[in-house]
């Protein structure tokens, strides 16, 4: 199974990279330390004189890696170089009833059905919130297949992430769905939204009809067919 930590860590490691080079950094992964022999710095990024090493870390990374503090300590003795730590937020686990367990793939099509049927009687919140159940669902299977854990219930954010970084969503479908997740957050915490409406029902219905379709599901699941537009 991958390490869920090592996937959040890096996740972060290639956002902060880019962030970087948007700063007119010269940047470097994993990148060699003359001082600190055998250490590889998660980042390392200079521009003109200023130099600086980025560590990415889990807090359970942090506890088994020695080094960190003698890093931090060679850094402040050098004349323009600085470190900075990133702590990455672990998966923050939901709280779920006993027996809760993840949906198969004849759930998820079922799942999206209701939906539809939902939409068309005008329940359009209660359409999205189905739609919706559907999409992590089918993120989560797909994420199985990967031989990524799945065994606990997670926040919203972190399914997608996970999801953009195994592959199983393409950088577009994160961009939707992480749009999407916006109006998820504000129905199931109780605020209305002025410009929500049936169109953006039908295109998160259409999107995860997409990804069941596009991820090939048929091959992990008994030759069943995917639902259909």
């Amino acid at each position: 199974m991958v390490k869920v930590a090592t996937d959040t860590e890096y996740l972060l490691t290639l956002k902060t990279a880019e962030e970087y080079r948007n700063k007119g950094y010269e940047v470097a992964r994993d990148a060699a330390l003359d001082f600190l022999p055998g250490y590889r710095a998660d980042l390392l990024v200079r521009k003109g004189n200023e130099v600086k090493v980025i560590e990415v870390k889990a807090r359970s990374s942090l506890a088994a890696d020695p080094k960190i503090a003698q890093l931090a300590r060679l850094i402040e003795k050098r004349p323009g170089w600085d470190f900075e730590l990133l702590l990455v937020a672990e998966p923050e686990k939901v709280a779920s009833p006993e027996g809760a367990r993840a949906f198969d793939k004849a759930k998820i099509s079922s799942r999206l059905e209701e939906a539809q049927k939902s939409l068309d009687a005008g329940l359009t919140e209660a359409a999205f919130l189905l739609a919706w159940s559907a999409c992590e669902a089918v993120i989560r299977e797909l994420l199985t297949y990967e031989g990524v854990s799945n065994d606990s219930i997670t926040k919203t954010g972190f399914v997608l992430d996970q999801g953009v970084f195994h592959g199983v969503l393409s950088r577009d479908e994160y961009d939707t769905l992480t749009r999407f997740r916006k109006y998820r957050n504000a129905i199931v915490h109780g605020f209305g939204i002025d410009n929500f409406n049936g169109v953006l029902v039908r295109d998160l219905i259409k999107t995860v009809r997409h990804i069941v379709r596009t991820a090939t599901l048929d091959d992990h699941s008994n030759g069943q067919s995917s639902p259909e537009e």
